[in-house]
């Protein structure tokens, strides 16, 4: 009995490999072949060598004794590069590893006697030809789209095609809900928030802001061949105004920074109270989280406050014993309720860069426009307004942008009473961040120390210098950091 491994492969991920299993299957089936390995390809195109890596993770079992055969259907499901040298080096290096290919409707493919070498050979200028074929077939459907000024490429969400094969058009299916999506993003709601609404992922948001053809009734559409990138404009019915375009684009590139990256961790999938995960263990550094709940009889537990180890080893270190949580909780929540410091936003106070820039995006979809256009009368009163544009730009007085952190009329205090447990947990967590925030034994009891470790002597004030707590969406408190019980 042989060990074998099985390689399935379709070019698009649409495609069905169901029916190379089931051949592959039968036919080990039938030899008296053991299948170890499968490697599945579902959208990988063996015309640019997308299959590769696979391949030499093939040679690289081979050469370890795991088996000693890989089966395919057909040898173009191996390879079909135009560059035979690649392909036969592939073959060599199985051959070299020793292994064998068995192609099922091609017995003879990578045998070593002479008939074989010369099938091999036919064989892969046959798979590197039919590649050939359908890319030059390929082309001249996309020319015929191209020749259309049809729609070519993927769209966003909220967008579809509909028409005729070669004359695609694009359409939006819901412009309330683009619009919608713009103002709220460029409103400063965070990406997550209006992802949500619409049942959506935020990159699939992103790519709908930074959709160009929303504002400018353009769509510029392209396809390589043979190295050459052409190019051509598809028109379609603007969905927003330029201004707000801009404006939720501005937003997105503000929040274009290193400090939005994915930090990693476990989060808290449903804490029982707004502390629950948020400090950390005295004894290990660990995560304390709220124990609570009922009892076997039913009676609620007193809420306790235990460690709960690291997020890759959820083990409690037995060091902390666990305090009673509500005190701690009533410590903080009073700090936040009656803190009157006003809540601050990231924006504008000074200057018309703004609006210089409104006018360099109204000018993009000018000229979108002028590529697409075909009448007369309406080219010329597009390059008027192109002129009259151009000249508002370059005569443009400009008094660069200043931002600064104003008062949003919130304070605080108003933003804790008013916030549900997840926007309590995210000012607790930005206090912590920023000054510090843990639980230290103070005169054989446990308290809540507010500052860093340098700040905090005892129980009394800290020393008085203002920090910057950010609490995320552009928004902000400063304050003097201090201790309490």
């Amino acid at each position: 009995m042989t060990l074998e491994a099985a390689m399935v492969r379709v070019s698009t991920g649409s495609q069905d490999a169901a029916s190379q299993e089931k051949v592959i299957v039968a036919d080990a089936a039938e030899r008296g072949a053991t299948i170890v390995k499968w490697f599945r390809l579902h959208g990988y195109s063996a015309s640019h060598g997308e299959q590769e890596p696979a391949l030499r993770e093939a040679i690289a079992d081979i050469a370890r004794g795991d088996y000693s055969v890989l089966i395919v259907t057909e040898s173009s499901r191996l390879d079909r590069r135009e560059d035979l040298d690649a392909q036969a080096e592939i073959l060599l290096a199985i051959r070299a590893a020793g292994g064998d290919i068995r192609a099922i409707s091609e017995p003879q493919f990578g045998r070593t006697d002479f008939a074989g070498r010369v099938v091999t050979l036919v064989t892969q200028h046959a798979n590197a030809e039919k590649s050939k074929t359908v890319k030059n077939t390929t082309y001249r459907g996309v020319m015929m789209i191209r020749d259309n000024r049809a729609h070519h490429g993927p769209l966003p969400a909220f967008w579809e095609t509909r028409g005729e094969r070669y004359s695609k058009q694009a359409w939006c299916t819901d412009p309330m809900a683009v619009v919608d999506i713009f103002e709220r993003v460029a409103g400063g709601e965070s990406l997550a928030s209006v992802a949500r609404a619409y049942d959506l992922y935020p990159a699939s948001v992103k790519n709908v802001i930074r959709f160009e053809a929303n504002h400018t009734g353009i769509e510029e559409c392209s396809y390589t061949h043979a190295g050459v990138t052409e190019t051509w404009p598809h028109e379609v019915a603007p969905v927003v105004s330029s201004p707000l375009w801009w404006r939720a684009n501005k937003v997105l590139a503000a929040n274009k920074t290193d400090g939005r990256g994915n930090k990693g961790g476990r989060p808290v999938a449903r804490p029982a109270n707004w502390i629950s995960g948020i400090l950390d263990c005295p004894a290990c550094g660990g995560k304390i989280f709220m124990n609570a709940g009922l009892t076997p009889a039913g009676n609620p537990r007193t809420p306790k406050l235990r460690c709960g180890g690291h997020a890759k080893r959820r083990l409690a270190c037995g060091s902390f014993p666990g305090i009673d949580a509500q005190p701690v909780v009533d410590v903080i929540a009073d700090r936040f309720a009656e803190d009157d410091t006003p809540v601050l936003a990231f924006q504008r106070v000074a200057g018309n860069a703004h609006e210089l820039d409104a006018l360099h995006a109204d000018l993009r979809k000018l000229q979108a426009r002028l590529s697409a256009t075909e009448d007369d009368d309406e080219l010329d009163e597009l390059v008027a307004q192109r002129r009259s544009m151009k000249a508002r730009v370059e005569g443009f007085a400009l008094v660069p942008d200043r931002y600064d952190y104003a008062p949003t009329g919130q304070t605080v205090g108003q933003m804790w009473n008013a916030g549900n447990d997840a926007v309590r947990r995210g000012m607790v967590r930005a206090v912590k961040a920023s000054w510090g925030l843990s639980l230290t034994s103070h005169e054989a009891q446990w308290v809540v120390a507010l500052g860093t470790a340098d700040d905090v002597i005892g129980l009394d004030d800290g020393d008085g210098r203002e920090r910057i707590v950010d609490l995320g969406n552009g928004l902000c408190f400063r304050s003097e950091g201090r201790s309490q019980e």
